[in-house]
Protein backbone atom coordinates (compact mmCIF):
# COMPACT_ATOMS: atom_id res chain seq x y z
CA UNK A 1 0.00 0.00 0.00
CA UNK A 2 1.11 3.58 -0.51
CA UNK A 3 2.13 5.38 2.66
CA UNK A 4 1.42 9.08 2.54
CA UNK A 5 3.23 11.67 4.60
CA UNK A 6 0.29 12.71 9.55
CA UNK A 7 0.86 10.46 12.49
CA UNK A 8 3.07 11.12 15.46
CA UNK A 9 5.81 8.51 15.39
CA UNK A 10 8.28 8.98 18.24
CA UNK A 11 8.50 12.71 17.56
CA UNK A 12 8.20 12.59 13.77
CA UNK A 13 5.11 13.75 11.90
CA UNK A 14 3.96 11.57 9.02
CA UNK A 15 0.78 12.54 7.14
CA UNK A 16 -1.80 9.99 6.05
CA UNK A 17 -4.99 10.69 4.08
CA UNK A 18 -6.69 7.56 5.38
CA UNK A 19 -5.03 5.48 8.08
CA UNK A 20 -5.18 1.89 9.22
CA UNK A 21 -5.23 2.23 13.00
CA UNK A 22 -4.79 -0.52 15.60
CA UNK A 23 -5.82 0.17 19.19
CA UNK A 24 -4.21 -1.93 21.91
CA UNK A 25 -6.13 -0.24 24.70
CA UNK A 26 -9.91 -0.07 25.28
CA UNK A 27 -9.74 3.60 26.29
CA UNK A 28 -7.80 4.41 23.12
CA UNK A 29 -10.48 2.66 21.09
CA UNK A 30 -13.12 4.84 22.74
CA UNK A 31 -11.06 7.95 22.05
CA UNK A 32 -10.62 7.05 18.38
CA UNK A 33 -14.35 6.50 17.90
CA UNK A 34 -15.19 9.67 19.86
CA UNK A 35 -12.95 11.61 17.48
CA UNK A 36 -14.81 10.18 14.48
CA UNK A 37 -12.01 7.82 13.47
CA UNK A 38 -13.96 4.60 13.87
CA UNK A 39 -13.90 3.84 10.16
CA UNK A 40 -10.10 3.84 10.28
CA UNK A 41 -9.78 1.42 13.22
CA UNK A 42 -8.87 -1.99 11.79
CA UNK A 43 -7.90 -3.94 14.92
CA UNK A 44 -8.66 -3.85 18.66
CA UNK A 45 -8.10 -5.81 21.88
CA UNK A 46 -10.18 -8.64 23.31
CA UNK A 47 -11.39 -6.18 26.00
CA UNK A 48 -12.64 -3.49 23.61
CA UNK A 49 -16.43 -3.49 23.84
CA UNK A 50 -17.48 0.14 23.35
CA UNK A 51 -18.96 1.51 21.22
CA UNK A 52 -20.95 -1.40 19.83
CA UNK A 53 -19.28 -1.13 16.41
CA UNK A 54 -15.96 -2.39 17.79
CA UNK A 55 -17.43 -5.85 18.39
CA UNK A 56 -17.20 -6.64 14.69
CA UNK A 57 -13.53 -5.63 14.35
CA UNK A 58 -10.57 -8.04 14.26
CA UNK A 59 -9.28 -8.90 17.74
CA UNK A 60 -5.51 -8.78 18.05
CA UNK A 61 -4.93 -9.72 21.68
CA UNK A 62 -5.75 -12.42 24.20
CA UNK A 63 -5.19 -12.84 27.94
CA UNK A 64 -2.87 -15.60 29.08
CA UNK A 65 -5.50 -16.80 31.56
CA UNK A 66 -9.31 -16.82 31.66
CA UNK A 67 -10.48 -14.38 34.33
CA UNK A 68 -14.22 -14.55 33.65
CA UNK A 69 -14.94 -17.33 36.13
CA UNK A 70 -12.26 -16.38 38.65
CA UNK A 71 -12.56 -14.52 41.93
CA UNK A 72 -10.51 -11.38 42.49
CA UNK A 73 -8.18 -13.34 44.78
CA UNK A 74 -7.57 -15.91 42.04
CA UNK A 75 -6.95 -13.18 39.46
CA UNK A 76 -4.50 -11.48 41.82
CA UNK A 77 -2.65 -14.77 42.29
CA UNK A 78 -2.39 -15.29 38.53
CA UNK A 79 -1.16 -11.74 37.94
CA UNK A 80 1.48 -12.03 40.66
CA UNK A 81 2.63 -15.39 39.32
CA UNK A 82 3.09 -14.10 35.78
CA UNK A 83 4.89 -11.01 37.08
CA UNK A 84 7.28 -13.19 39.10
CA UNK A 85 8.05 -15.19 35.96
CA UNK A 86 8.43 -11.93 34.00
CA UNK A 87 5.72 -13.04 31.59
CA UNK A 88 3.19 -10.78 29.90
CA UNK A 89 -0.47 -11.01 30.89
CA UNK A 90 -1.47 -10.48 27.27
CA UNK A 91 -0.25 -11.63 23.87
CA UNK A 92 -0.59 -10.15 20.40
CA UNK A 93 -1.61 -12.23 17.40
CA UNK A 94 1.46 -11.74 15.20
CA UNK A 95 -0.06 -13.27 12.07
CA UNK A 96 -3.16 -11.08 12.25
CA UNK A 97 -1.04 -7.99 12.91
CA UNK A 98 0.99 -8.75 9.77
CA UNK A 99 -2.21 -9.19 7.78
CA UNK A 100 -3.71 -5.92 9.05
CA UNK A 101 -0.47 -4.04 8.31
CA UNK A 102 -1.31 -0.93 10.39
CA UNK A 103 -0.12 2.62 9.78
CA UNK A 104 -0.59 3.58 13.43
CA UNK A 105 -0.73 1.68 16.74
CA UNK A 106 -2.15 3.37 19.84
CA UNK A 107 -1.00 1.72 23.06
CA UNK A 108 -0.08 2.62 26.68
CA UNK A 109 2.68 2.63 29.27
CA UNK A 110 0.62 3.24 32.39
CA UNK A 111 -0.46 -0.15 33.77
CA UNK A 112 1.07 -3.46 32.74
CA UNK A 113 -1.84 -5.31 34.36
CA UNK A 114 -4.55 -3.50 32.40
CA UNK A 115 -3.22 -3.79 28.85
CA UNK A 116 -0.47 -5.05 26.56
CA UNK A 117 2.97 -3.97 27.77
CA UNK A 118 5.35 -1.79 25.72
CA UNK A 119 7.76 -4.74 25.59
CA UNK A 120 5.12 -6.94 23.93
CA UNK A 121 4.24 -4.15 21.49
CA UNK A 122 7.90 -3.69 20.54
CA UNK A 123 8.28 -7.43 20.03
CA UNK A 124 5.27 -7.58 17.73
CA UNK A 125 6.19 -4.45 15.77
CA UNK A 126 9.70 -5.81 15.17
CA UNK A 127 8.28 -8.54 12.92
CA UNK A 128 6.43 -6.08 10.66
CA UNK A 129 7.91 -5.19 7.31
CA UNK A 130 6.28 -1.75 7.32
CA UNK A 131 6.91 -0.09 10.68
CA UNK A 132 3.81 1.76 11.94
CA UNK A 133 3.74 4.97 13.93
CA UNK A 134 3.22 4.38 17.65
CA UNK A 135 1.39 6.61 20.11
CA UNK A 136 1.82 5.53 23.73
CA UNK A 137 -0.59 7.01 26.27
CA UNK A 138 0.33 7.53 29.94
CA UNK A 139 -2.39 9.66 31.58
CA UNK A 140 -2.38 10.35 35.31
CA UNK A 141 -5.06 13.06 35.55
CA UNK A 142 -8.34 13.84 33.79
CA UNK A 143 -6.67 16.73 31.95
CA UNK A 144 -4.09 14.25 30.64
CA UNK A 145 -6.89 12.31 28.99
CA UNK A 146 -7.98 15.45 27.14
CA UNK A 147 -4.36 16.05 26.14
CA UNK A 148 -4.15 12.49 24.82
CA UNK A 149 -7.28 13.08 22.76
CA UNK A 150 -5.74 16.24 21.33
CA UNK A 151 -2.50 14.41 20.54
CA UNK A 152 -4.33 11.64 18.68
CA UNK A 153 -6.44 14.22 16.86
CA UNK A 154 -3.38 16.12 15.69
CA UNK A 155 -1.64 12.90 14.64
CA UNK A 156 -4.60 11.87 12.50
CA UNK A 157 -5.56 15.24 11.10
CA UNK A 158 -8.79 15.67 13.11
CA UNK A 159 -10.04 19.05 14.31
CA UNK A 160 -11.02 18.18 17.90
CA UNK A 161 -11.83 21.66 19.17
CA UNK A 162 -15.61 21.19 19.22
CA UNK A 163 -15.39 17.64 20.60
CA UNK A 164 -13.07 18.62 23.43
CA UNK A 165 -14.99 21.85 24.00
CA UNK A 166 -18.14 19.88 24.82
CA UNK A 167 -16.27 17.63 27.27
CA UNK A 168 -14.65 20.64 28.97
CA UNK A 169 -18.06 22.34 29.25
CA UNK A 170 -19.46 19.35 31.11
CA UNK A 171 -16.49 19.38 33.48
CA UNK A 172 -16.94 23.12 34.11
CA UNK A 173 -20.56 22.48 35.04
CA UNK A 174 -19.40 20.15 37.84
CA UNK A 175 -16.26 22.02 38.93
CA UNK A 176 -17.96 24.49 41.36
CA UNK A 177 -18.63 21.49 43.63
CA UNK A 178 -14.92 21.49 44.47
CA UNK A 179 -15.30 24.68 46.51
CA UNK A 180 -18.43 23.71 48.43
CA UNK A 181 -18.14 24.18 52.18
CA UNK A 182 -19.54 20.72 52.91
CA UNK A 183 -17.38 18.16 51.15
CA UNK A 184 -17.77 14.56 52.35
CA UNK A 185 -14.72 12.36 52.79
CA UNK A 186 -14.61 9.58 50.21
CA UNK A 187 -12.86 6.24 49.91
CA UNK A 188 -12.68 4.61 46.47
CA UNK A 189 -11.83 0.90 46.35
CA UNK A 190 -10.56 -0.51 43.05
CA UNK A 191 -9.93 -4.12 44.12
CA UNK A 192 -11.53 -6.17 46.86
CA UNK A 193 -9.42 -9.28 47.34
CA UNK A 194 -6.85 -8.15 48.35
CA UNK A 195 -8.05 -4.65 49.18
CA UNK A 196 -6.64 -1.84 47.02
CA UNK A 197 -7.49 1.83 46.94
CA UNK A 198 -7.73 3.64 43.62
CA UNK A 199 -5.29 6.13 42.09
CA UNK A 200 -4.29 8.21 39.07
CA UNK A 201 -7.23 10.29 37.77
CA UNK A 202 -9.95 9.08 40.16
CA UNK A 203 -8.95 11.08 43.30
CA UNK A 204 -8.89 14.27 41.22
CA UNK A 205 -12.33 13.46 39.87
CA UNK A 206 -13.61 13.00 43.43
CA UNK A 207 -12.20 16.43 44.31
CA UNK A 208 -13.85 18.05 41.27
CA UNK A 209 -17.16 16.45 42.23
CA UNK A 210 -17.07 17.98 45.70
CA UNK A 211 -15.55 15.21 47.80
CA UNK A 212 -12.25 14.62 49.60
CA UNK A 213 -10.60 11.30 48.75
CA UNK A 214 -8.94 10.15 51.99
CA UNK A 215 -7.34 6.91 50.82
CA UNK A 216 -5.53 8.10 47.70
CA UNK A 217 -3.65 10.96 46.08
CA UNK A 218 -4.36 12.38 42.65
CA UNK A 219 -1.88 11.28 40.02
CA UNK A 220 -0.39 8.50 42.16
CA UNK A 221 -0.70 4.77 41.37
CA UNK A 222 -3.17 2.61 43.24
CA UNK A 223 -1.84 0.64 46.21
CA UNK A 224 -2.97 -1.91 48.81
CA UNK A 225 -4.96 -0.65 51.77
CA UNK A 226 -5.50 -2.51 55.04
CA UNK A 227 -8.71 -2.89 56.97
CA UNK A 228 -7.05 -0.94 59.79
CA UNK A 229 -6.31 2.01 57.50
CA UNK A 230 -9.83 1.89 56.18
CA UNK A 231 -11.19 2.11 59.72
CA UNK A 232 -8.75 4.89 60.62
CA UNK A 233 -9.66 7.05 57.59
CA UNK A 234 -13.36 6.17 58.04
CA UNK A 235 -14.78 7.83 54.90
CA UNK A 236 -18.26 9.34 54.86
CA UNK A 237 -18.83 7.78 51.43
CA UNK A 238 -17.46 4.48 50.16
CA UNK A 239 -17.38 3.81 46.41
CA UNK A 240 -16.67 0.28 45.19
CA UNK A 241 -15.15 0.39 41.69
CA UNK A 242 -13.26 -2.85 40.94
CA UNK A 243 -10.99 -2.25 37.96
CA UNK A 244 -12.47 -3.61 34.75
CA UNK A 245 -15.74 -4.79 36.35
CA UNK A 246 -19.22 -3.82 35.19
CA UNK A 247 -21.95 -2.95 37.69
CA UNK A 248 -23.45 -6.41 38.18
CA UNK A 249 -20.11 -8.16 38.57
CA UNK A 250 -18.82 -5.47 40.95
CA UNK A 251 -21.94 -5.80 43.12
CA UNK A 252 -21.66 -9.58 43.15
CA UNK A 253 -17.99 -9.44 44.17
CA UNK A 254 -18.62 -6.88 46.91
CA UNK A 255 -21.42 -8.92 48.44
CA UNK A 256 -19.27 -12.06 48.26
CA UNK A 257 -16.46 -10.54 50.36
CA UNK A 258 -18.56 -8.16 52.45
CA UNK A 259 -17.89 -10.01 55.70
CA UNK A 260 -14.13 -10.09 55.12
CA UNK A 261 -13.56 -6.42 56.00
CA UNK A 262 -14.87 -4.05 58.69
CA UNK A 263 -17.32 -2.28 56.38
CA UNK A 264 -20.13 -2.12 58.94
CA UNK A 265 -18.00 -0.10 61.35
CA UNK A 266 -17.49 2.67 58.79
CA UNK A 267 -19.50 5.89 58.76
CA UNK A 268 -20.30 5.26 55.09
CA UNK A 269 -22.09 2.01 55.92
CA UNK A 270 -23.87 3.46 58.93
CA UNK A 271 -25.06 6.42 56.80
CA UNK A 272 -26.14 4.15 53.92
CA UNK A 273 -23.57 5.84 51.67
CA UNK A 274 -21.93 2.82 50.06
CA UNK A 275 -22.09 2.80 46.27
CA UNK A 276 -21.09 0.26 43.66
CA UNK A 277 -20.36 1.59 40.19
CA UNK A 278 -19.76 0.38 36.65
CA UNK A 279 -16.02 0.99 36.86
CA UNK A 280 -15.23 -0.65 33.53
CA UNK A 281 -17.24 1.95 31.64
CA UNK A 282 -16.76 5.12 33.69
CA UNK A 283 -13.61 4.94 35.85
CA UNK A 284 -11.09 2.27 34.83
CA UNK A 285 -10.64 3.47 31.26
CA UNK A 286 -8.87 6.75 30.60
CA UNK A 287 -11.22 7.89 27.85
CA UNK A 288 -14.05 10.37 27.24
CA UNK A 289 -16.52 8.45 29.43
CA UNK A 290 -14.57 9.58 32.50
CA UNK A 291 -16.67 12.72 32.18
CA UNK A 292 -19.76 10.53 32.71
CA UNK A 293 -17.98 9.16 35.78
CA UNK A 294 -17.38 12.69 37.05
CA UNK A 295 -21.06 13.51 36.66
CA UNK A 296 -21.93 10.28 38.46
CA UNK A 297 -19.68 11.24 41.39
CA UNK A 298 -21.27 14.68 41.61
CA UNK A 299 -24.72 13.10 41.67
CA UNK A 300 -23.73 10.67 44.44
CA UNK A 301 -21.88 13.21 46.58
CA UNK A 302 -24.16 16.23 46.12
CA UNK A 303 -27.63 15.16 45.01
CA UNK A 304 -28.91 18.50 46.32
CA UNK A 305 -27.15 20.22 43.41
CA UNK A 306 -26.76 17.54 40.76
CA UNK A 307 -29.32 15.04 39.55
CA UNK A 308 -30.18 13.20 36.37
CA UNK A 309 -26.60 13.40 35.08
CA UNK A 310 -25.34 9.86 35.55
CA UNK A 311 -25.96 7.28 32.82
CA UNK A 312 -28.79 4.87 33.53
CA UNK A 313 -27.85 1.74 35.47
CA UNK A 314 -24.34 3.04 36.13
CA UNK A 315 -24.36 2.81 39.94
CA UNK A 316 -26.37 1.49 42.86
CA UNK A 317 -26.42 2.19 46.57
CA UNK A 318 -25.91 -0.74 48.92
CA UNK A 319 -28.19 -0.72 51.96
Amino acid sequence: MTRNPGCLCHGRIIRFKHMRIVSLLPSATEILFHLGLGDQVVGVTHECDYPEAVRSLPVLTACNFDSEQMTQAQIDEQVRGLATEEKSLYRIDDDLLRLIDPDLIVTQDLCHVCAVTPKEVDRAVAILKNKPGIISLNPKFLDDVFSDMQMIAEATGVDAREILGKLHARVRRIAPAAVLAQRPTVGCIEWLEPLWRTGHWVPGMVDLAGGREVLAQAGKPSRPVSGEELEEKNPDVLIIMPCGYNLSRAREEFLRVRNAYPWDSLSACQNHSVYVVDANSYFSRSGPRLVDGLEMLAEMLHPEYFSGLAPLHSYIRID
